[in-house]
């Protein structure tokens, strides 16, 4: 259910529903059974080659610290040597903790627009999911950094950039912007700012589970998006807490200081100097282009991504509850963004059962069962449309619990997403399949949102009039199993089917020359 908690929504919707959105995690604990006991970790009479697992091949195991966290389960481990440090830990799980944070701004644009812009309910659903386009580009970035580096740099600069456009955006937005299609111009840069970082820190996940097990990209996936399940608490909580003290103007100059913190955070990036000829690699991008449509041709990459479109595809209610909320039911600004904590620390907690319990779990059995446990739910949302709780479940109870159970459901639904993606890139073109994989991703939620939007448009239904509203939940509910149908094109295995595709292709070059 979404209650005007985001003013974009990316990789965390689940069949249109409102997963853990930006996207929501206390990383203690997480992986290793019985963490939660010891939060503070003690070495106690382990020797320091013992506890730093020297031995063992852990990543990061020439760090002390690093190992003592690997221990007590705060950080992934890989099997095979792979090694990891804790400043790429940092860095990438703060990209990813300014992508949840940034959510703080969703209550202040919907109350901007509805309130201040008078718009109705489909035009503001049509405004903020567009806002997402940026996300559907996501290869184009990493084509324009790897030809185009940046005084020999790939990495820092565009973090530095972006950092500075997604600062500006949301200063313009409180000073400037007077209607709706100014303010979507700067809602389009931010959200743009912040689906260039997350290309460069997607890039750097994948290398790093490159060749690893299933288990160990699951765990690093939940990880880092640990890292924004707390940047979604902080938002949530503090996006409707200071809308009770703050214009929403405020609340937009107050955001235009989080995309700065990427400026320092890119200083320390770990990148060398590119001092090779770009006019080479430029001209070579034509054919990158042809071999990564090749690939993708793969039915083992077409047919899973096909799905996740359709999954992310199906129409959403989108910005229709908030005034449901705010018109029928009357909720505070305070006690909606209550509502969001709820729902971000409960897909915290989508996560953390994700990465604890489901890790080796086949993909299909959890996208069964996850999107057909909440469709049912979903439908429990009506009882609240038609009013059948009143005298028996208080509104603000009904919205909570509610926002509590599709909260995890939905992050134990995308997870599997996330990490399939990872699974399906070919050796040498790893950080632009993935970028392509979670871009369709992301085209599918823009889809299901403007579907939504055509959907309240059609019905009639308005600020002042929501009697045709129970249609549109009961649609966007009941489309959500539809594709289904199409679950054999998820692998039945978490094998690396990238791997496989490369191995298969070098196999029939070689067969070629001989």
């Amino acid at each position: 259910m979404a209650s005007g908690g985001s003013w974009f929504e990316v990789e965390g919707n689940a069949g249109g529903r409102s997963a853990a959105k930006d996207p929501l995690m206390q990383p203690e604990g997480l992986w290793k059974e019985g963490a939660f006991e010891d939060p503070i970790p003690n070495l106690g009479g382990k020797s320091k080659a013992e506890a730093s697992g020297r031995d063992a091949g852990i990543p990061g195991g020439n760090d002390d610290t690093t190992a003592m966290l690997l221990e007590y389960g705060v950080f992934p481990t890989g099997g095979k040597g792979q090694q990891i440090s804790m400043v790429f830990y940092f860095i990438t799980s703060w990209i990813f903790f300014v992508q949840g944070i940034a959510g703080m701004s969703g209550l202040a644009v919907s109350y901007f627009y509805k309130d201040t812009l008078k718009v109705d309910p489909a035009t503001l659903s049509t405004v903020t999911s567009l806002t997402a386009l940026p996300w559907t580009i996501k290869p184009l970035y990493g084509f324009l950094s790897d030809g185009w580096p940046i005084m020999g740099y790939r990495r820092k600069p565009y973090i530095i950039i972006a950092g500075c456009i997604g600062s500006a955006s949301w200063f313009c937005m409180a000073v400037f912007v007077n209607d709706v299609w100014s303010g979507f111009a700067c809602m389009f840069l931010a959200s743009m700012a912040l689906s260039i970082t997350n290309v460069i820190a997607e890039g750097m996940l994948v290398e790093k589970s490159r060749g690893q097990t299933q288990e160990f990209a699951s765990h690093l996936q939940a990880f880092v998006h640990g890292a924004q399940a707390v940047g979604g608490i902080i938002a949530a909580y503090f996006g409707g807490f200071l809308l009770a003290y703050l214009a929403d103007r405020h609340m937009f100059m107050l955001c235009c200081f989080f995309p700065l913190t990427l400026v320092l955070v890119a200083l320390i990036v770990d990148e060398e100097r590119f001092d090779g000829d770009v006019t080479v690699i430029r001209a070579d991008m034509a054919g990158k282009l042809g071999e990564l449509w090749e690939a993708f041709k793969h039915p083992h990459i077409y047919k899973p991504v096909a799905f996740v479109f359709m999954l992310n595809s199906t129409p959403a209610t989108g910005a229709t509850w908030f005034y449901f909320y705010t018109n029928t039911l009357h909720f505070s600004s305070s006690f909606m963004g209550t509502i969001n904590v709820v729902g971000a620390v409960c897909s915290l907690g989508g996560v953390v059962i994700f990465g604890k319990f489901l890790a080796k779990t086949p993909f299909r059995p959890i996208l069964i069962w996850s999107t057909i446990i909440s469709t049912l739910f979903g439908m429990t949302q009506l009882i609240l449309v038609f009013r059948w709780n009143v005298g028996y479940i208080p509104d603000g109870a009904f919205c909570v619990g509610e926002s509590a159970i599709l909260s995890i459901l939905g992050w134990i639904n995308t997870m599997p997403i996330l990490v399939l993606a990872s699974r399906l890139c070919p050796i040498g073109m790893e950080a632009t399949m993935y970028a392509l994989i979670m871009s369709i991703n992301n085209l599918g939620g823009v889809v299901g949102a403007q579907f939504g939007a055509a959907l309240t448009l059609g019905l009639g239904i308005t600020e002042s009039n929501l009697d045709n509203f129970w249609i549109l939940v009961l649609i966007c509910n009941v489309s959500t199993i539809l594709p289904l149908v199409f679950i054999g094109w998820i692998p039945a295995d978490g094998e690396d089917h990238g791997a496989d595709i490369s191995v298969s292709q070098q196999s029939a070059d070689e067969k070629q020359r001989t």
